[in-house]
């Protein structure tokens, strides 16, 4: 079979230069140009992978011209080795391979069984993985091994700042990317890559400081919520109000009740309630934890295993949402899609929750996740004990509370929603006096 070969032109340090590179391709974008190594068009190598591969060069470098030659070279050949071999069992060819650069760290530490990454749970990697795109796209042509601590400043500085002129900075952004380098360092020194080097800049940050955003103080009001579970209903969609509802009448975060999927053998027997799609399994709140005879709702927390108990009757917002309610499979998630499947991920209820929140008219700085802290919130100013809201939020260094919720979750729920549902009495002047109504 003819060899393809590809020539072209490339800036180089600067100078336009001739390169002979076998599968090079350039994609302009607005402040660079990336490098790929593209495998060959013809039928006989569709089922090749990979499809393209990044080639992290510096073109500043004065050998960069030689370096992506070789990398082009390389690539064509093994791929050529397949074509000749007849082998698909080339799972090996395919890890990623440690080249210096902050790239290859960032395709290492996301692919290796035995680093941290693995063991995240689903929201927390895509939370890791925006941060790791932020440094591969930025960061990933340097050498771990030529750069020096301070330039971690410039990075922060160039992450923060804002999309638009004049807009708000993203320093969120900035401060998670710093964090997942420092995290980066230390899988490096796990894993042997570079330790020396990794151990010199993970030294030097942790003596650096970095603004993070401060506490969020936006508060969701009962009215907000509120709105926003009546256009859900209004909608029809009964799923989501309820989740709206259980949020902020029961402090409970939002994965505590869209739950989450993890990875199981075949072999692995499905609990009640649990939903298996290919090899990941769901586990979250269903419909018969919310109907049942006790019309009490007990949750163990996802953040300090800590178990919670509501009592539902005595909740508004969710009473609201249960006179929609019709005959209910039991094993039916809560936060569920128009067909009854669980959400692929927060992000994506995320997004199904603000079209409703637009609706209501909440602004865009009053986030889903601003419902827990709002509901806490309110309830203290209404005059709730501390203690049976530490109890009902699960808060983990209330160890004294713990046992009280123990002896009575019932009576500190009511009394709680008792309290709240008084002060929103007097304010919408309701009642005159302490009694409520």
């Amino acid at each position: 079979m003819k060899r393809r070969t590809r020539s072209g032109k490339l800036l180089i340090a600067g100078r336009e230069v001739s390169i002979n590179a076998p599968g090079l391709k350039q994609i302009k974008r607005k402040d660079r140009i990336d490098l790929y190594w593209v495998k060959d068009e013809a039928p006989q190598f569709a089922d090749y992978k990979p499809a393209t591969v990044r080639i992290h060069v510096d073109l500043v470098a004065p050998d960069a011209k030689q370096k992506i030659e070789d990398f082009c070279r390389r690539e064509q050949e093994t791929m050529l080795l397949w074509l000749d071999e007849g082998t698909h069992n080339d799972r090996e060819r395919l890890k990623p391979k440690f080249n210096g650069t902050f790239g290859s760290l960032c395709d290492l530490y996301e692919s290796d069984e035995e680093s941290g990454f693995a063991d995240l749970q689903a929201n927390t990697k895509l939370s890791y993985q925006d941060s790791l795109k932020i440094i591969r796209n930025d960061i990933g042509l340097r050498r771990i091994d030529l750069v020096a601590p301070k330039y971690f400043r410039t990075c922060y500085r160039a992450w923060r700042k804002p999309v638009k002129e004049g807009g708000e900075e993203r320093v969120r952004r900035a401060y998670g990317a710093i964090g997942q380098i420092k995290i980066l360092l230390g899988y490096g020194i796990e894993a042997n890559y570079f330790p020396i080097h990794c151990e010199r800049l993970l030294k030097a940050m942790t003596k650096m400081r970095f603004a993070k955003n401060p506490p969020r103080g936006v508060t969701m009001t009962f009215e907000q919520a509120k709105a926003i579970v009546c256009e859900a209903l209004d909608s029809g969609d009964s799923s989501t109000a309820m989740v709206q509802a259980l949020q902020y009448e029961c402090f409970l975060r939002q994965i505590d009740i869209i739950g989450k999927w993890r990875i199981e053998p075949a072999s692995y027997v499905l609990k009640s309630g649990e939903i298996r799609r290919g090899k990941e399994v769901w586990h979250g709140m269903t419909i018969g934890m919310i109907l049942n005879e006790e019309k009490l709702l007990r949750v163990r927390t996802s953040k300090t295993a800590q178990f919670v108990a509501h009592a539902i009757e005595k909740c508004e917002l969710v009473t609201i949402c249960l006179e929609s309610w019709g005959a209910l499979d039991s094993d039916r998630p809560v936060a569920c899609r128009t067909d009854g499947t669980p959400w692929s991920d927060h992000r994506d209820f995320g997004k199904h929750w603000r079209s409703y929140a637009n609706q209501a008219e909440v602004p865009k700085n009053v986030w889903n996740m601003d419902n827990r802290a709002s509901g806490i919130t309110e309830a203290t100013a209404a005059g709730a004990a501390h203690d049976d809201l530490a109890s009902g939020a699960a808060h983990a260094s209330k160890s004294t509370t713990q046992k009280i919720y123990m002896r009575g979750a019932r009576e500190i729920s009511e009394r709680v929603q008792l309290a709240r549902q008084k002060s929103r009495k007097r304010k919408n002047g309701l009642i005159a006096n302490d009694r409520v109504a």
